[in-house]
């Protein structure tokens, strides 16, 4: 099927002039936000039309770019599912992405979601409407004999499915009923993430949460049942996206660090939120037109299929300049993993390798849906944005890691390293630092050691920092 294409009106802001407009006017309406954040989202690894969606939806909606950028990533796993994966030489990654999206209540954390996945919406509703009209015939059908089907010229009826892509029943065998016959892969929506994982011990402790384990990692899924036919799923595909409210990370948290469960989510948990005024903006029609253009475009990608009839992803391996990005990167990651003070730092470094394959599938196949990109490998670009995606989520995770253990990382530190750390100016170079650490009498070498600390400073430039508390 031919791509969709987007409004003309999107083809001016690639004229120079309108480039400058457009991002000068990007500024102005993240300015005001970006200003008290330490963690910006970077918008800026998003295609030229997506950037000016999240702006004008941050501009007529209120939606806080965070939770725009981070939804319209999640839009965009579920409708790539299991058409792609990518491939870096060493290990397979699907577009699987577990995404929680953090706020006190009115911040505006669930229409950002609503509007993202409004297009798949569309898509489940004209499917389901299908379904009626294939279900009405299906019953008239089976409600004749033999006999009087043979005289009417009907075959045998088959009974038809509803090929869904959204679901919000959690159950696990509410999921694989709908996987079995939606191979594609589906995506889960809670908007309130804690009806998910209070579920998990609903039956036999802990089964639930390792089938989401398993879910994120890819692995085969089996159900077997007393009542009727087990279902086996060999390539799982299910996303999930939900809200969540700060007072209840502790209880998502509970039991869940050891095993790694909460590695796997990316919080999305900004710089003082803060609930808005309404806003009198109207959103342009053509915003909402493009947003359907992009994700039709990739709900349209084939999904090829083995002799079994088993999903069959197509596998997008690297340029070779892209693939070296990314290894050099994972040598830095890796070092960092090595270097944490606990295994909860730890995790979050490892998943983050994975994750970062994950978002540049994800970033490469959104290009190819706005006319950037043909798909034959994933390139540099999407890498460049994945690893500004992954240092975000990490900073998040490290947030919510501090939220967790209702210490501030600076509280730990020794008197003489607190003062130090107190005194630093929000901004400073490591020469500028070492100034100061002499003036409180501490040693190079140990001041060294306390800017390596990632819990306490962004290295955002060579010998640049800037502190996270």
């Amino acid at each position: 099927m031919e791509a969709r294409k987007l409004n003309p009106e999107f083809n001016d802001l690639f004229e120079p002039k309108k480039i400058i407009d457009h991002v000068e006017k990007l500024k102005s309406v993240t300015t005001k936000e970006k200003e008290a954040k330490k963690n910006p989202f970077p918008v800026e690894v998003f295609p030229k039309p997506v950037q000016e969606i999240i702006t004008a939806t941050n501009r007529s909606l209120n939606y806080p770019t965070d939770f725009i950028g981070a939804s319209m990533l999640y839009a965009v796993s579920v409708a790539v599912g299991n058409t792609h994966k990518i491939h870096n030489g060493v290990f397979e990654q699907t577009a699987v992405l577990y995404l929680s999206i953090v706020g006190r209540a009115g911040t505006n954390k669930s229409h950002p979601l609503t509007f993202a996945l409004k297009p798949i919406e569309e898509r489940d509703k004209q499917r389901f409407k299908g379904y009626q009209e294939l279900k009405q015939e299906y019953d008239l059908v089976s409600s004749l004999n033999k006999k009087e089907r043979e005289a009417q010229g009907y075959d045998e009826p088959v009974q038809p499915i509803w090929e869904q892509h959204l679901i919000t029943d959690f159950t696990p065998e509410a999921l694989t009923d709908v996987h079995k016959f939606n191979k594609r892969g589906i995506g889960v929506y809670a908007d309130e993430l804690a009806s998910w994982f209070k579920n998990f011990n609903r039956y036999n402790k802990g089964s639930e949460e390792q089938f989401w384990l398993s879910v994120w990692s890819g692995k085969p899924l089996r159900i077997n049942r007393k009542t009727s036919e087990p279902i086996y799923i060999p390539e799982p595909f299910i996303s999930v996206a939900g809200t969540i409210q700060p007072g209840v990370l502790n209880e998502l948290a509970k039991d869940r660090t050891e095993n790694g469960f909460l590695d796997r989510i990316l919080f999305v948990i900004p710089d003082d939120l803060k609930k808005e005024y309404w806003s009198e903006n109207q959103l342009d029609e053509v915003i909402i037109q493009n947003w359907n253009a992009v994700i039709n475009n990739l709900l349209d990608l084939d999904l090829e299929q083995d002799e079994n009839l088993n999903p069959k992803p197509t596998v997008l391996k690297f340029t070779p300049e892209a693939k070296q990005l990314l290894f050099e990167w994972q040598k830095t990651v890796t070092d960092l993993s090595n270097k944490a003070d606990n295994e909860a730092l730890s995790g979050i470094y490892a998943k983050f390798e994975q994750y970062a394959l994950r978002l540049a599938l994800n970033l490469e196949l959104l290009r190819y849906a706005c006319g950037e990109s043909n798909k034959q490998a994933v390139t540099v670009e999407a890498v460049k944005g994945a690893l500004k995606l992954v240092e975000y989520f990490k900073n998040s995770a490290l947030k919510v890691h501090t939220i967790l253990t209702n210490t501030s990382p600076v509280d730990k530190l020794p008197g003489d390293k607190k003062n130090l750390y107190n005194a630093l100016p929000e901004e400073f170079t490591t020469s500028e630092g070492l100034e100061l650490a002499n003036d409180f009498g501490i040693a190079e070498r140990t001041y060294k050691r306390l800017l390596a600390n990632r819990e306490l400073f962004n290295n955002y430039k060579r010998g640049e920092y800037e502190k996270r508390f």
